[in-house]
C-alpha cells in the first residue's frame, strides 16, 4: 500500500524540479494552498481528480507522477526488505 507521505514526497520533488512554490502550483492547479500543503506533507492523499490537476499544473502527464510513485514505493519496499534481512 502506498502511503500519503510517499505520495507527498514524490509530488514535492516534482514541484521543486520545476522550481515552483507551493503557492504558484496550487494556484495553477486550482487548489487551496493549505490543502495542497497537506498533500505534500503526507497529511492528505490526493483524489485522482486532484492528482490530474497537479500534473497539469506541473505540465507533466499524470502517468509520469504515478510512475514516479511506483518507483519510490519499490525503492522503499526494497529498503525495508534489506533492513529485515540484516
Amino acid at each position: 500500500m502506498i502511503s500519503a507521505d510517499l505520495i507527498g514526497k514524490v509530488i514535492q520533488k516534482a514541484r521543486k524540479s520545476k522550481e515552483m512554490s507551493q503557492e504558484v502550483l496550487s494556484g495553477l492547479a486550482g487548489l487551496d494552498r493549505t490543502h495542497y500543503s497537506k498533500i505534500e506533507r503526507g497529511l492528505r492523499s490526493p483524489t485522482i481528480d486532484t492528482l490530474f490537476k497537479i500534473a497539469s499544473a506541473l505540465d507533466v502527464p499524470p502517468h509520469k507522477l504515478v510512475l514516479a510513485m511506483e518507483k519510490a514505493l519499490r525503492e522503499q519496499e526494497e529498503g525495508q526488505a534489506f533492513t529485515r534481512e540484516r
